[in-house]
């Protein structure tokens, strides 16, 4: 071969070579494109206001193992648990002999394997390419009702899974591109809301069909060699940067517990604790010194338990990071099987998210004094759920309100604490704007403002506020069904600052408060009665009297703080009249104070 032959076979394989990795780069990118379709496809599609608004759901794509390469926009704590799922669906479909075939897509809630609660109701479909199995999606979405003894399917009463709702085990809902009648007619005569069940459902299958036909176009233009190299590529990026992200953090052991309010028929609270140990190449969370799975329905199970832990990694070392699984390979979570946070059957889990924030939250306060620039104090942390289940009057419709309602974050080590943001691990969901409300729903919004009367946590720098959401009933009845928590423990401050304040409802009648709590089931409200929601601030970071003046003069500028509360608290005088701090008598105050 002449040298001239040599140099044009050694270009021709750098061209080659480089459209090769410029294609697998391209669908890379265009796979993370697809996760993001699915998600607005769903809330186009959807019936319910808790998809097409709130955004309680997660679309996602997995390779043919069930290895999590994209997902797309919802609930964090959906991230862990998408492998979980569709791991649980393949191997079901081999054991159970159930098969998997082009145009499939299979229903299952079964907490235990697929995590969370019943709502949670998840569709997987094998994805094929010429009769090859190249990948799979999944999607997980909330559903506002599959049966149970309460309204919404879940409440602090339940004592079995049984009591929750409906479970569904891995079957086809589409065989083959065709509906399982006889399976949906089942899921819809086991919900007290068929027509908003149906909806939600198609919406989160046109989601998965929509992300087969998107597979295929990439297979059609880039080939499926190339389409399986960028899902491992991803896969492997996502090692090298959780190794390196990895590396930042401080290294050793972190502990942390706190407590959760009891439920009815338990004797004491329950004291709760993770250990953080964190190594060059793993993250681990271990949850043994825990008590055993309790009858009532705060357990959480495995997959629950192990989402949460990636919450907390995913947000210390990179909240933007492209997920995959191979960002959450450091990720590992020991939860002895029964225990609160590894529930097994018959436990109740419909109230999971209050057990599953904590785990968030433990090892957020485990790490939070070793990591300041990275989290801030305790925040409000439950998802201050409400459902309320009732006949409106204008259509003669059954319908069922449920939302997560916002919240006081904590401080930081360099700024206030964010007023009125979803709990961590509901992420990028949202709450129902006032106009969606009262047009679903027989209710009047009276009130949507900052929880100002009930305060904050303080210190150098203070923490968000909570909410407060009064909800006219127009309906003649309605049933109200809740479980929250920090209602009795507050968010926690650090480095001196304050603890924040707590959640609760309140049942206003004829202008007289005749319920404050946090926990109720069947409770009936007539037309006219006020269901108030009020949701704490968030814990304060450092010592109160270390507060710039100026600060403290901008939140009573603003109504947050009255001049007595910051003199009392911050030791800063204020001048009413001429809305400026008086600086001497504020240093002689604050002097005073920290000599007490």
């Amino acid at each position: 071969m002449t040298s001239m032959e040599t140099s044009s076979l050694l270009k021709w394989r750098v061209k080659v070579l480089s459209e090769g990795l410029i294609s697998v780069q391209i669908v890379k990118n265009t796979l993370s494109s697809i996760v993001k379709e699915m998600f607005w496809t769903t809330v186009r599609a959807a019936k319910s206001s808790i998809i097409y608004e709130t955004y309680d759901f997660s679309p996602s794509l997995l390779d043919e193992r069930g290895e999590l390469i994209a997902i797309g926009t919802g609930v964090p704590n959906f991230i862990g648990i998408m492998p979980f799922m569709v791991k649980a669906v393949l191997e079901d479909a081999v054991k159970e002999d159930l098969g998997l075939s082009p145009g499939d897509i299979f229903v299952i809630n079964d907490p235990y394997r697929a995590g969370t609660h019943l709502n949670d109701v998840g569709l997987v479909t094998p994805i094929f390419y010429n009769d090859e199995m190249i990948a799979t999606a999944a999607i997980k979405g909330h559903i506002n009702d599959v049966g149970g003894m309460n309204p919404g399917s879940w409440g602090p009463n339940a004592t079995e899974i049984y009591q929750e709702g409906l479970v569904i085990p891995t079957t086809h809902l589409y065989r083959e591109g065709r509906l399982n009648k006889e399976v949906l007619r089942i899921i819809l005569h086991n919900t007290r809301i068929p027509d908003y069940v149906l909806g939600d459902i198609e919406a989160l299958a046109a989601a998965l069909r929509y992300s087969q036909r998107r597979i295929s176009e990439l297979c059609d233009k880039y080939g499926v060699s190339v389409v399986r190299e960028a899902m491992r590529s991803k896969i492997d990026e996502g090692k090298m940067l959780a190794r390196k992200n990895l590396g930042i953090l401080p290294k050793g052991e972190f502990f942390a517990e706190e407590k959760i309010e009891k439920y009815e028929g338990m004797d004491e609270d329950i004291r709760i604790t993770v250990k953080v140990k964190i190594t060059d190449d793993k993250f681990i969370a271990d949850f043994t010194d825990n008590p055993p799975q309790v009858k009532a329905p705060i357990n959480t199970t495995y997959p629950g338990t192990y989402a949460s832990v990636t919450i907390a990694f995913v947000a210390i070392t990179d909240p933007h990071a492209p997920l995959c699984q191979g960002y959450l390979e450091p990720v590992n979570v020991i939860a002895p099987e029964r225990s609160l946070f590894n529930a097994m059957p018959p436990a109740p889990v419909s109230c999971y998210w209050e057990t599953m924030f904590y785990a968030v939250d433990l090892v957020w306060k485990a790490l939070a004094s070793y990591m300041p620039n990275r989290l801030t104090a305790g925040h409000f942390l439950s998802v201050v759920s409400e459902t309320l289940g009732m006949i409106d009057p204008r259509d003669g419709k059954y319908k069922i309100l449920c939302e997560p309602n916002p919240g006081g974050w904590g401080a930081a080590i360099d700024k206030d604490g964010e007023s009125c943001l979803v709990s961590s691990a509901d992420g990028e969901t949202y709450t129902h704007p006032a106009e969606v409300l009262e047009k679903e729903y027989p209710i009047r919004v009276e009130c949507m403002r900052l929880n100002i009367e009930e305060g904050t946590g303080h210190g150098k720098f203070r923490g968000g506020f909570g909410m407060r959401k009064d909800y006219r009933i127009l309906a003649d009845e309605a049933i109200l069904v809740c479980s929250i928590n920090r209602i009795k423990y507050p968010p926690w401050g650090v480095n001196g600052g304050t603890d924040g304040t707590c959640n609760h409802l309140v049942v206003i009648r004829d202008d007289k408060i005749i319920w404050d709590g946090g926990r109720a089931f069947n409770f009936k409200l007539r037309k006219d009665d006020t269901l108030s929601i009020r949701s704490g601030g968030g814990g304060g970071w450092g010592n109160p009297l270390e507060r710039d003046p100026n600060l403290v003069l901008e939140d009573y500028k603003n109504g947050l703080i009255s001049a007595e509360a910051a003199k009392k608290i911050y030791g800063v005088v204020i001048d009413a009249q001429k809305l400026k701090v008086n600086f001497k008598e504020t240093i002689d105050l604050r002097r005073k104070m920290a000599e007490r």
